[in-house]
């Protein structure tokens, strides 16, 4: 028997959720497993999938299907995780492809199919932690910081959110790493590996960030300089004038469409982040009296970093947006909105490319694309807060009170009297920026 029959150009590749690592909430870590040749290889793909939830009438509702290796309508994000799990596939097949066909009749080794899937992340490997160094805490980094997430559930989902990829690259890293075997070698370790897979200087200050998190909810020492990461941020996007005004002028081909351009325009006008649309209270809305006797709608909504309650004027475009939703957007996850802001962007025709550099151990890597593929929910607060500047002449106390930043003088507990003295030149910038669609409604 020949060898190109002994070998194969063949490889199997199953998605499945591990059950045994679900969370408080059901959700599990979704591992990849590759066999081929009499080798395998099992990697985390770094999603989390509900396997099933109940349903209204208590019925359990299945939501991964094992058959397809996907996730079900009905799942949250089921478009965006399916196609990054068709990602994963074609990732794999092709580098097996590639390997099998430069060496038919050899044997496609573990360790060559890895270096072509990950051709930095695998050159240099991290030695395991011997066993005489197993801790008696044997919690991991996903356990810990569910424990520090359930204490701190005050916090934005934002910030509750941002250190599951933290817990998510450990698994995927090093699996039997547990919080209190975290050395500074294997801190420089991991830095390095971070660096390997080109992840951001702000990306690797959240993970860094996420250890000391861990080492303080164990009781540990934090505060060492080797688990400090200083990062520089790449320039955020920010829309021009006209780009504004053509998503005002785009006609909504889909409902869910129309509704997410109208929430991306309010967040635009609010200044409001857009976890703050979540908690958004129609009593917020107020008259916010001027010193000529006048009144203009505004929100009043609580600074985050003060407490101090801050009043936004609303351009009449803002209040008609909040009137045709009756003050009250549809619940959308973060990565539901992000899809869907794409989607009108291009339909909209924002076709202007943008670097969408990415900074990595401080050197910049550049990217160029359409900024409808680089739009996001947050793009919102950037381009008000660039948008007011760059029209009132660089006067940063407009945006400075729209985007609801914290006063220094925490003597001034009430922000409306600035906001009275600055609405006029807020509602003029505005004015500036939307030209004649300052009082109208975005086209339906």
């Amino acid at each position: 028997m020949s060898q190109s029959q002994l070998f194969k150009r063949k490889i199997s590749v199953r998605l499945h959720p591990r059950l045994a690592e679900a969370d408080k909430r059901g959700y599990c870590p979704l591992r990849l497993t590759a066999r081929w040749h009499g080798q395998e290889i099992q990697e985390y793909t770094g999603e989390r999938v509900l396997p099933q939830r109940l349903d209204k009438n208590g019925q359990a509702e299945v939501l991964w299907s094992a058959d397809l290796g996907r996730v079900l309508r009905g799942h949250d994000d089921f478009v965006a995780i399916n196609g990054r799990l068709s990602d994963w596939e074609r990732d794999i097949l092709g580098a097996f492809t590639r390997l099998f066909d430069a060496a038919p009749f050899q044997k496609v080794e573990k360790a060559a199919l890895l270096a072509e899937l990950f051709p930095k992340a695998r050159v240099k490997t991290v030695a395991p932690v011997p066993v005489s160094q197993k801790p008696e805490d044997s919690r991991t980094f996903r356990q810990v910081l569910e424990e520090w997430k359930e204490q701190n559930r005050n916090l934005g989902k934002d910030s509750l959110r941002k250190y599951d990829q933290l817990a998510t690259m450990m698994e995927s890293w090093q699996p039997d790493l547990r919080p209190d075997q975290v050395t500074q070698k294997v801190a420089k370790e991991y830095q390095q590996h971070l660096l390997d897979l080109q992840k951001s200087d702000a990306t690797i200050k959240v993970h860094f960030t996420g250890l000391r998190k861990c080492f303080e909810q164990m009781n540990l020492k934090a505060d060492m300089p080797w688990l400090q990461y200083s990062a520089k941020n790449a320039p955020q996007l920010d829309l021009e004038i006209e780009e504004v005004r053509r998503l005002i002028r785009w006609r909504p081909t889909e409902e869910h469409l129309a509704e997410e351009r109208d929430r991306w325009l309010f967040q635009l006008f609010s200044g409001r982040r857009y976890e703050d649309l979540e908690k958004f209270d129609k009593r917020e809305r107020i008259s916010l009296p001027l010193a000529d006797g006048s009144s203009v709608p505004a929100l009043l909504h609580a600074q985050g970093k003060t407490g101090n309650d801050a009043a936004v004027p609303l351009p009449p475009i803002a209040v008609k947006i909040g009137e045709r939703w009756n003050w009250q957007f549809p619940a959308r996850t973060w990565q539901q909105r992000g899809e869907c802001i794409k989607e009108v962007a291009q339909q909209a025709g924002l076709t202007r490319e943008w670097d969408d550099r990415l900074i990595s151990g401080g050197k910049v890597i550049h990217n160029w694309r359409p900024i409808h593929q680089v739009i996001g929910t947050h793009t919102a607060r950037h381009t008000a807060g660039t948008l007011l500047k760059q029209v009132s002449g660089g006067n940063k106390a407009l945006s400075k009170l729209v985007l609801g930043h914290a006063e220094e003088d925490v003597t001034d507990r009430y922000a409306k009297d600035k906001a009275r003295l600055l609405a006029p030149a807020i509602l003029e910038a505005w004015q500036a920026i939307l030209g004649e669609w300052y009082d109208k409604e975005p086209t339906q």
